[in-house]
């Protein structure tokens, strides 16, 4: 596989996760907009719902991954010095990977 179709492929990716989080942005807030839950076991059950819950993982894991695209090209783009470069990209990995994680447990928490 050439390096010029994996570029493709990941701003395909990134243009996808922004296309799908501006439709669950629109699409939740016309909904809070009609339906707005009243208190937090209102809220509970609807996250215990199995489309809602399934809709909202995807949306973090869409802006986890859409942030992570971002922030490499960025680090990829202006830093030239190998070794900060590497240093960055790890703590920007570790601290998306500790808020999915964190993401992860609330959801599951919720749904339970």
């Amino acid at each position: 596989m050439s390096r010029k179709s994996i570029g493709l492929r990941i701003w395909l990716i990134q243009r996808l996760s922004a296309v799908y989080m501006l439709l669950f942005v629109v699409c939740f807030g016309i909904y809070f907009a009609a339906n707005t839950p009243a208190s937090f076991l209102e809220w509970r059950t609807m996250m215990a719902n199995s489309f809602v819950s399934i809709t909202a993982t995807l949306f973090f894991l869409s802006l986890l991954t859409h942030a992570w695209i971002g922030m490499r090209d960025v680090i990829m783009d202006y830093l030239h010095v190998d070794s900060l470069r590497l240093a960055l990209l790890t703590v920007v990995g570790f601290s998306l990977l500790g808020a999915a994680i964190w993401i992860m447990k609330i959801l599951l928490t919720v749904s339970v």
